[in-house]
C-alpha cells in the first residue's frame, strides 16, 4: 500500500523538515510539495536547505519512482494554437494507448513560468515521465524533476542538452535546407524567410542555418535583410498567433525592393497566414510569389493552393520516443543516443518554376 505523504521508508517525515528549519509543518509541506500559496523565498530557501541536509529529497525520490502506481505520462506543449504540437500529441497517445498507458497533457501558452509550474504539478501528481516541448532558456525546473526520479523526453528545447534525457528532436536544419533548395531547383534566387521570434530557440535558429546553408552552397548571398521576423510572441486571444504573424507580414513581403519570388515559411501555419495576407493584397500565389512551409500539418485540402512543405515527420518520432520510454529500464544509460527522423519534401501546388 502507498505510505502516505508524511510517512517515509526511514521514518523521516515533513515534520522532521519543518522541525530543522523552525518553521510549521504546514510550511514545510507548502514547500516541498510546491503549492502556490506564498512563502516568502528566505522561509523556502530555509525549508530546502533543511531538507536537504535531512536528506529528505531521497525519499521523495523513491516516491516519485513509484511507476507502477501511476502509468501516466506527462506531456507539457507551448500551445494548442499551432496544430504542428497536435501531431506530437498524436504520436503519443498512440504509443501510450498500445503499451496500456495514459497521458496527461498540459499546455504552457508559451509562458516559461507557466511551464515550471506545470512541471512541478507533474512531480505532485507522482507522474515520473514528461514529454517536453519547452519554451524555457533555463533547464533547472527540468533537472529538479529528474534530481527526483522523473524520466524526460525532450522533443524541444531552449537550453543545452541534459545527460540522462531521451532527446527527440526535429531535423530543423535539414528541413530549411530542403525548403530552401526545393526554390531554388525551381529557379527562385531572391529568396525571403519568414519566422517567428529567433531569440534562443534553437529549433527556428536551426531552420535559419540550414537555410543559409544552402543559399551559400548555391554561392548565392546571404543577407539577414531577408528575414522577415515577427518582435513578439504570445498566444493570440482571438485567432492563432501564427496565422496573424503570416497575414501581417505579407505587405511587408510586397513592398521590400529586392522583390522576392519565393518564401520559406519556419512553420505552415506562418505559411497559411502569409498566404491569405498575400492574397488579400492582390498577390497569386504562385504565379507571382512562391511559398514553402515546415511541418506538413494536414489543411492541404482546405487551402487554395494546397502548400508544399517539409515534413519533419513529428507524428512518427513522438510515437517512437514514446515507445522507449514505456519500456525503457529502470537505469537510464548516460549516453542515450538521440532520436531523429529525416525531413521529406512533399510537393503541392504553392510553388511556379521560374526562369
Amino acid at each position: 500500500m502507498e505510505k502516505n505523504i508524511n510517512e517515509l521508508t526511514n521514518g523521516l517525515t515533513i515534520a522532521d523538515v519543518a522541525n530543522e528549519a523552525c518553521c510549521s509543518v504546514a510550511t514545510a509541506s507548502r514547500v516541498l510539495s510546491g503549492s502556490k500559496y506564498p512563502v516568502s523565498t528566505a522561509m523556502r530557501t530555509r525549508v530546502l536547505d533543511a531538507a536537504a541536509k535531512l536528506g529528505y529529497s531521497d525519499n521523495l525520490k523513491k516516491r516519485m519512482l513509484a511507476t507502477d502506481q501511476n502509468p501516466f505520462l506527462g506531456v507539457i506543449i507551448p500551445t494548442f494554437q499551432n496544430p504542428r504540437y497536435l501531431q506530437f500529441i498524436n504520436g503519443i497517445e498512440q504509443a501510450a494507448n498500445r503499451e496500456g498507458h495514459s497521458t496527461f497533457i498540459m499546455n504552457s501558452h508559451r509562458n516559461p513560468v507557466l511551464e515550471r509550474q506545470l512541471i512541478n504539478s507533474l512531480i505532485q501528481k507522482k507522474i515520473g515521465a514528461l514529454l517536453l516541448m519547452s519554451v524555457d532558456e533555463s533547464s533547472e525546473s527540468l533537472r529538479h524533476y529528474l534530481d527526483l526520479g522523473g524520466f524526460a523526453c525532450v522533443f524541444e528545447s531552449n537550453f543545452p542538452d541534459l545527460p540522462n534525457v531521451l532527446n527527440a528532436k526535429e531535423n530543423r536544419f535539414e528541413a530549411g535546407r530542403i525548403a530552401t533548395e526545393h526554390l531554388l531547383s525551381q529557379g527562385h534566387h531572391s529568396i525571403a524567410f519568414l519566422t517567428t521570434p529567433l531569440k534562443h530557440f534553437q529549433s527556428r535558429r536551426l531552420t535559419l542555418d540550414g537555410c543559409r546553408f544552402a543559399i551559400e552552397k548555391h554561392a548565392l548571398p546571404f543577407s539577414f535583410q531577408n528575414i522577415f521576423m515577427a518582435s513578439e510572441e504570445s498566444d493570440s486571444k482571438d485567432s492563432m498567433y501564427e496565422l496573424e504573424v503570416g497575414y501581417s507580414m505579407a505587405e511587408k513581403i510586397l513592398q521590400h525592393p529586392n522583390r522576392y519570388t519565393g518564401i520559406v515559411c519556419q512553420n505552415d501555419m506562418l505559411a497559411y497566414g502569409l498566404i491569405s495576407g498575400l492574397k488579400a493584397a492582390g498577390a497569386h500565389v504562385p504565379n507571382n510569389i512562391s511559398v514553402v512551409g515546415i511541418d506538413n500539418i494536414h489543411f492541404d485540402n482546405i487551402s487554395f493552393p494546397r502548400l508544399t512543405t517539409v515534413d519533419t515527420l513529428a507524428g512518427m518520432l513522438a510515437q517512437r520516443a514514446t515507445q522507449f520510454m514505456i519500456r525503457m529500464d529502470d537505469y537510464v544509460d548516460t549516453n542515450l543516443v538521440p532520436l531523429s527522423m529525416k525531413p521529406e519534401l512533399i510537393v503541392r501546388e504553392s510553388v511556379r518554376a521560374i526562369g
